[in-house]
């Protein structure tokens, strides 16, 4: 059990980098503006999820719901299928995916609060070995956003939708 602890520290330590080898990448990334100016369709995106709140099943002891949309249909996601969300709002999700693209949104978390989570990207950065993760938060009650702070960066869009960026490392194995 120590021999493995003690690879488990090394293999950490050897694959962590300081955080200052990317502050400068970090704080070259931009917001886009093509998230921003999609607003309106992620909205739309929320609006349909929230009306149906219900058909998720949301309990305490499932308290939030992922889905992942894959644009090419030729391969699978792991444990994922298009057809995941309630059948009654899938041709409207998807429409809305479609619309928005694939550069633009891979999936969405729902909360049992209703905090609504857009996956818009994730970019790896294999220098730092590291992902860029960019998402869009649209929170319940205005002002519950939280400011963040580095490696996260975030921008308020509206009283109620949040857009953060966050450079977050790859597990080494």
């Amino acid at each position: 059990m120590k021999t493995l602890i003690l690879f488990l520290l090394l293999v950490t330590v050897l694959s962590c980098k300081n955080s200052n080898d990317f502050k400068s990448e970090f704080e070259k990334h931009k917001y886009d503006q093509t998230v921003i100016n999609n607003l309106p369709q992620y909205d739309t995106l929320r609006q349909i999820i929230l009306n149906n709140y219900d058909s998720f099943n949301l309990s305490n002891a499932n308290n939030s719901f992922t889905y992942f949309y894959n644009f090419d249909t030729s391969n699978q996601i792991s444990g994922y299928s298009n057809s995941d969300i309630p059948e009654i709002i899938y041709p409207k999700i998807v429409q809305l995916f479609k619309g928005i693209g694939k550069e633009n949104i891979f999936g969405f978390t729902i909360s049992k609060d209703s905090t609504f989570e857009i996956l818009v990207r994730n970019t790896h950065l294999t220098k730092y070995f590291l992902d860029v993760r960019e998402r869009l938060y649209w929170y319940p009650t205005p002002g519950k956003s939280v400011k963040t702070e580095f490696p996260t960066k975030d921008t308020l869009i509206t009283d109620k939708w949040q857009y953060q960026i966050y450079f977050d490392k790859r597990a080494a194995f």
